[in-house]
């Protein structure tokens, strides 16, 4: 059973990170917006970190099949276990979001600071 939790919080983990990298960082940026002039709904997964952490939870699920729990109907388990495992992808995700708003903060911060003292020079 620890086996099994620890592959789920590995997934949700990984799950947070991909899922973060693609829709928030610049060296995505082009691959966005390239995906939301060929499809919308494409465009907006690319977007949304929460709607593509689903599938991205989805993939680990199909690759690594962990299952919490044990009903004996083996598709009701593996989704209520992705379903938990995107739920903890989901809190990893608010405080990941949380640090990239704190970190762009910061930046912006920096960057008004240089070039207030570069316009008093």
């Amino acid at each position: 059973m620890i086996e099994t939790f620890t592959t789920c919080l590995m997934i949700a983990m990984a799950a947070s990170s991909i899922s973060m990298t693609v829709t928030q960082t610049e060296l995505f940026a082009a691959f966005r917006e390239w995906t939301a002039k060929k499809n919308a709904l494409m465009g907006h997964l690319f977007h949304c970190f929460y709607c593509l952490s689903h599938w991205v939870v989805f993939g680990g699920m199909a690759v690594y099949r962990p299952a919490l729990l044990n009903s004996g109907f083996a598709l009701i388990d593996w989704v209520m276990t992705a379903f938990i495992v995107i739920t903890i992808t989901t809190l990893i995700n608010g405080l990941m979001f949380k640090v990239f708003q704190a970190a762009i903060s910061t930046h912006v911060m920096k960057h008004n600071a240089q070039q207030t003292l570069q316009s008093q020079k």
